[in-house]
């Protein structure tokens, strides 16, 4: 029997970067200070050790709470042994997905702990990407129809174990609720100080349940411009509007095998990672 492999996303977050994280801890070496607006499934935290603080911030409040309550040792133990017991089973991730509705609604009335356990049950019990979209709350259980893959109920326990492992990272991070144009405007353009854009990518951008725009494109790509010491590092999916925002001389590219690696033979195109200065290989 194999050994499963070891979960590296703290949520299955749609257009989650898991396998180009490396590539990106690469590009960043370095940096002591770095800010992620857009935290996602934080898969890239891992990879980011050289650094003594990280400021990560997402519109998603589920998210965020998450991160915070698996932030500390004591939660973070706590939220591994309740997970442990909760069943993998319709009934659990109908009741999980109410919580967080709740939450949205206003109406909820339990603990940061509680709504943690809820989302964390939601994103790794629903099908998988649908986390940070519009569906979050509204997906079937995830159940494996063939035999190509892992087993769904595997992934959720692989998922609860691996919650460990974010003891390296969590306590330089700070988590933040925040609009991703205000953390850019507040970073100071210093040589030890880095920023890591993963934004929705052109044409994905309305699936999210904050959606992201051409307008919202065109703005952060001018925001970002402004730097000229402070390292950049930002993650697109090849499209014209990314080649019109991220040109030479100031960006640039280097391509890498992430998500869309397995579907190039559909026709998707190739994901990038583009640099305001030298490419590291």
């Amino acid at each position: 029997m194999t050994k499963p492999a070891q979960c590296t996303r703290l949520v299955p977050y749609f257009g989650g970067a898991a396998s180009v994280a490396q590539h990106v801890g690469r590009q960043l070496a370095g940096a002591r200070y770095v800010v992620v607006p857009f935290a996602g499934g934080m898969s890239e935290l891992l990879h980011l050790l050289d650094a003594n603080t990280l400021i990560v911030g997402d519109l998603n409040r589920h998210v965020i709470n998450l991160a915070n309550v698996v932030k500390y040792d004591r939660l973070r133990a706590a939220l591994v042994r309740d997970l442990r017991r909760v069943p993998f089973h319709e009934d659990a991730l109908r009741d999980a997905q109410a919580v967080c509705r709740r939450v949205e609604a206003g109406g909820f009335t339990g603990d940061s702990f509680e709504w943690a356990k809820a989302y964390f049950v939601a994103c790794w019990m629903g099908r998988n990407g649908t986390a940070g979209t519009g569906a979050e709350f509204r997906s079937g259980l995830s159940v494996r129809t063939d035999g190509n893959g892992g087993d769904s109920a595997g992934r959720f326990r692989t998922a609860t174990e691996s919650l460990r492992a974010w003891r390296r990272i969590m306590p330089r991070c700070n988590f933040l609720v925040r609009d991703a144009f205000d953390l850019i405007d507040e970073i100071e353009d210093e040589p030890e100080n880095a920023a890591y854009i993963d934004a929705p990518w052109p044409k994905d951008g309305d699936r999210y349940a904050h959606p992201f725009t051409e307008a919202h494109q065109r703005r952060l790509a001018k925001a970002l411009a402004r730097f000229q010491k402070a390292r950049v590092v930002v993650r697109y999916g090849d499209h014209p509007l990314v080649r019109e925002l991220y040109a030479d001389p100031m960006w640039h590219w280097l391509e890498v095998a992430g998500r869309t690696a397995n579907k190039r033979k559909r026709g998707s195109k190739a994901e990038v990672l583009i640099v305001n200065g030298e490419v590291r290989a």
